[in-house]
């Protein structure tokens, strides 16, 4: 297997750690997959190992606020409410920055579609929001241990300081998931 590990520097100075892995004998050109986890790519090995043996390429991320990309002290809640009070959505940034890394791996794979996988409610969200962003960045949408709408933050209650970034000023106001997944892939192409 072959693997290598990136720390991602996109605009306005946000990073990214990941990891990219692909059987030997796997060509260039072999479909790729992007796989979220909102414990971080430590716990996707699973997830990673399933398409690596079917001869896909793997970028295996930790996207802000998770995994590696978590800061320890101040957690990510107080950063998420110091990013909002200046205007930001961490929502947001967390979608740039997977539409960044998309893209990046669809230019090394030859221009295709990158297959997006997440697990958790975190990393799903983050990833409706970048489909819906980039409609025809992602081939498929495949989501493990989700919700079925942004009301469960509200009726579970989900706390804030356990997914802060879903905690996004008016986004259940506009949207809710089974919208961001119809702009993203308006015939299908929807996999749970």
């Amino acid at each position: 297997m072959e693997t290598r590990s990136y720390c991602f520097v996109l605009d306005h100075g946000l990073s990214a750690a990941g990891v990219w892995l692909k059987a030997i004998a796997a060509p260039v050109t072999a479909p790729a997959t992007v796989i979220l986890n909102d414990k971080g790519k430590k716990a996707a090995a699973a997830e990673v190992s399933d398409r690596v043996n079917r001869g896909e390429q793997v970028l295996a991320v930790d996207l802000l606020f998770t995994g590696d990309g978590a800061p320890q002290k101040p957690g990510p809640s107080d950063y998420t409410q110091m990013l909002a009070s200046v205007g930001e959505r961490p929502l947001g940034m967390e979608a740039a920055q997977l539409v960044g890394l998309a893209r990046w791996l669809s230019k090394i794979s030859g221009g295709r579609q990158v297959r997006l996988e997440t697990t958790g409610i975190r990393s799903q969200v983050a990833a409706r929001v970048a489909a819906a962003l980039e409609p025809g960045l992602f081939s498929a949408v495949v989501v493990r241990d989700g919700m079925p709408s942004l009301r469960h933050l509200l009726d579970a209650p989900v706390e804030y300081q356990d997914a802060p970034d879903l905690f996004c000023l008016d986004l259940f106001k506009e949207f809710d998931l089974d919208r961001l997944a119809e702009m993203a892939m308006p015939g299908g192409r929807e996999s749970r």
